[in-house]
């Protein structure tokens, strides 16, 4: 589904956020200045990662460049699912886990909208700026409800439509050629609800934030 919309982070784009995000101040620099968002954000929502309980299973989708890798631990002892459609992506996520020396990361090749994973076998699901890049994300916070175990959580950040100007005129320019628009902040926390979890929070910022909710 997504796939037939070019995905610009597979190109240049995405090797620029790939080498930013790993500098944190260059990141605000970069988020202040091209879409008017604190992105800087994203850090505090990977917190999650460090903190999983031993064993536990964590799934990343879409997983990107392996941006989320940077707060996972050498000797952290969790089986970590890193998904991307992209084959690309999942190259340069590849790469990265080898970098850092990250043998607990699996990467394979899935649609955040038709998971390959069971009913209830995920224990932290994360979700970085992935759901303001496909046409159906009701659909896939609703297959994050359903893989998530009792008690499991996801995290996650993505863009809303009431962010700056700057950004609403990028996403309408890029609407123009098939990319999705992002969602509002009320159908996010209405699509949790609906998808069975419960404590759903979202961070202040308007444009581009934080988001969290637990399966009960």
């Amino acid at each position: 589904m997504a796939g037939q919309v070019p995905n610009v982070c597979a190109g240049p784009f995405g090797a620029l956020y790939d080498f930013y995000i790993e500098r944190p101040r260059l990141m605000r620099a970069v988020g202040r200045t091209m879409w008017g968002i604190d992105a800087s954000v994203i850090y505090a929502a990977m917190k999650p990662i460090g903190e999983a309980a031993p064993g536990a299973v964590i799934v990343d989708v879409p997983c990107g460049g392996g941006v989320a890798f940077r707060a996972l631990r050498r000797d952290q002892d969790v089986r970590y699912l890193a998904a991307d459609l992209d084959p690309k992506m999942l190259r340069r996520a590849r790469r990265r886990a080898e970098k850092k020396g990250l043998h607990q990361v699996e990467l394979l090749e899935a649609d955040m909208v038709d998971l390959p994973f069971a009913d209830g076998e995920v224990d932290l699901f994360l979700s970085f700026s992935g759901l303001h890049m496909i046409p159906d994300p009701e659909r896939a916070v609703a297959e994050i409800g359903r893989c998530l175990k009792p008690g499991g959580k996801v995290v996650g950040t993505t863009f809303f439509s009431g962010g700056s100007r700057r950004a609403r005129l990028i996403f309408k320019a890029g609407s123009y050629r098939g990319h999705a628009l992002p969602p509002h902040r009320d159908r996010l926390l209405a699509w949790l609800e609906a998808a069975g979890l419960v404590e759903a929070q979202l961070g202040p910022e308007p444009g581009f934030t934080s988001f969290e909710a637990k399966k009960p």
